[in-house]
């Protein structure tokens, strides 16, 4: 059952959420929150288009023009180590970024390169543990 197509914006109760998440771990991680960085992740926060970097940065730029490309790949980098953003890999051209951390999987359209959200029954048995480590999350792509 898809749940989120792609032009659809997330609710503004699951942005605000997202947000306090993120401030709480960047305090727990004692980073420093620019106005930048919040604008960033907002930014991620606020789409359920599945966004390119370049995208977030074209977005960011509006309101911080002297903001840089390399500044916006590094908070997403950050943003993915902290756990704070899922990473989507695309078979013909760059990743995709959701902040979104409820349980769900997505479906990529590989003629248009859509990314759509997907809520399905788990069928598939997760480990807690993998090679001696605690799995943190897991996620599954579809390919279409």
């Amino acid at each position: 059952m898809i749940i989120n197509h792609e032009r659809m914006n997330a609710t503004e109760h699951s942005v605000k959420l997202r947000l306090e998440n993120f401030k709480q771990v960047s305090r727990e991680y004692k980073l420093p929150l620019t106005p930048q960085k919040v604008a960033i992740f907002r930014t991620l926060a606020e789409s359920s288009s599945h966004p390119r970097v370049q995208e977030i940065y074209e977005h960011v730029k509006m309101e911080f023009p002297s903001i840089s490309l390399a500044t916006v790949y590094k908070n997403i980098k950050q943003f993915l180590a902290l756990g704070l953003a899922f990473e989507i890999p695309m078979p013909d051209g760059p990743a995709r970024y959701d902040a979104k951390l409820e349980i769900h999987s997505h479906a990529v359209d590989t003629a248009d390169g859509s990314v759509y959200d997907l809520e399905l029954a788990p069928t598939i048995h997760l480990p807690e543990i993998i090679m001696g480590k605690k799995v943190k999350q897991a996620h599954v792509l579809y390919y279409l």
